[in-house]
């Protein structure tokens, strides 16, 4: 180093101590408040939990939310979904995020075209709907094996939803690529997500103590800070529970629903007397003092029910569909109607249930939803925006015209093979 270099240090230094507090002042005298872009200064404390009621900032906010995946519907028809969704008198959108589909080769990720879940949650916020993701892992969902992927059980000795090693590791990867991408969708960033649902129903498989705290944990320290939800059946209810998570139940029959009101009345004078019922379950979810209630949340009104291969079509009556409902709002409880769009299992992404005897579910997921696989309206779309539509305090945007449809000519196979004819020739899985 030349001599005229050494000298030089001294000058550096005092110039960069100048510039240091020439900053500070500056800044000092800077409004802080006007850098914070407009659309985020009053989002700052997101969807809460307040006693009985949900808040979003400082106003009482009821979710009148509706389940739309957008994995079962062309991505053509997404916005006309949403739109129809929103003019029901809907504020929310539900959906769950497939893991198998997005991760169909383990390292191999896709996000594009119908899997464009980024796509689908601007195009909600840009119809004025706020959203609540359900990132699983595990989705159930009537996808097979619940939306994890088959590739899992490459490994002989796979525990899922467990903290085994294999299983943890591979979560953890799709969440750094999964939640990085929903980081910045959420409410207090700027985005519509303003909660967030840990697992999906764990309750009723409840393997393993420490798994539901390693998944909201790795939620949380990938960024996700939006109000944190579980979601469970009566059955298990009592074992979802997941400290400093709120506790919300899926169901179909107003019998439920009373037995939780029933059993929050109790809970206001007395922790001790718990009754054996799902909404007693609930209660002791609430992480409160005693005393305490936490707002209610029907995570799924469920409006219909998937079909089975060799089964009827399930139907649920509109009336009885507006009843419950009805009932739901009336006992103060929030709600997301499951399904509001079911759509359609494209490809072999279609589940199945094993319980007495295997029954696989069949390629429409129509569900008898609020709108038809096809999007058209049914009875109870009119109903159900009738009665939201009482809540609105101004009129609803009307129903989008119907889509329309194509007449196609009956179409024969010319070849088949049977699955019984072709086993022959595959190796051994």
């Amino acid at each position: 180093m030349s001599t005229w270099a050494i000298r030089r240090q001294p000058g550096r230094r005092l110039g960069l101590l100048a510039l240091v507090v020439l900053s500070f002042l500056v800044l000092r005298r800077l409004d802080w408040h006007n850098l914070i872009p407009p659309w985020l200064r009053h989002r700052q404390l997101g969807l809460q939990a307040k006693g009985q009621n949900f808040m979003l900032e400082s106003s009482t906010f009821w979710i009148f939310g509706g389940s739309v995946h957008y994995f079962r519907v062309p991505r053509q028809y997404w916005r006309d979904r949403l739109l129809k969704l929103k003019a029901c008198g809907l504020n929310t959108l539900t959906t769950y995020v497939p893991w198998n589909l997005h991760e169909p080769e383990r390292g191999k990720f896709d996000f594009s075209g119908n899997l464009d879940l980024e796509a689908f949650i601007w195009m909600a916020a840009e119809l004025g709907l706020w959203v609540i993701l359900r990132p699983g892992p595990y989705i159930c969902s009537e996808i097979d094996l619940g939306g994890l992927p088959s590739w899992l059980l490459q490994d002989p000795d796979m525990k899922l939803r467990t903290t085994y090693k294999g299983f943890t590791e591979a979560v953890d990867l799709y969440f750094d690529h999964l939640i990085a991408r929903v980081v910045p969708l959420q409410y207090k960033l700027g985005g519509p997500i303003i909660a967030v649902q840990v697992e999906n129903e764990y309750g009723s498989y409840n393997k393993d103590p420490a798994y539901m705290p390693y998944i909201k944990k790795a939620l949380e320290d990938r960024g996700i800070v939006e109000l944190l939800l579980t979601s469970d059946n009566k059955d298990g209810l009592s074992k979802g529970v997941v400290q400093g998570v709120l506790a919300t139940i899926n169901l179909q029959s107003q019998h439920e629903l009373h037995l939780l009101t029933t059993f929050l009345l109790n809970a206001q004078t007395s922790t001790l007397d718990l009754v054996w019922s799902c909404w007693s379950a609930l209660s002791t979810m609430t992480n409160q003092t005693p005393g305490g209630i936490q707002p209610k949340m029907v995570m799924e009104y469920w409006t219909g029910w998937f079909d089975s291969w060799g089964g009827p079509h399930n139907i649920l009556d509109s009336s009885e569909v507006l009843k419950t409902v009805s009932a739901i709002i009336d006992a103060g409880s929030s709600v997301n109607l499951y399904m509001f769009h079911g759509g359609t299992n494209f490809g072999f992404i279609n589940g199945a249930m094993h319980f007495n005897e295997y029954k696989s579910d069949v390629t429409s997921y129509d569900y008898d939803a609020v709108l038809t696989e096809a999007g058209d309206y049914t009875a109870k779309y009119f109903k159900l925006r009738d009665f939201f539509g009482s809540f609105s305090g101004a009129p609803l945007p009307s129903p989008p015209d119907l889509l329309p449809k194509t007449a196609y000519e009956p179409l024969m196979p010319a070849f088949y093979l049977s699955l019984w004819d072709a086993l022959k020739y595959m190796g051994k899985l």
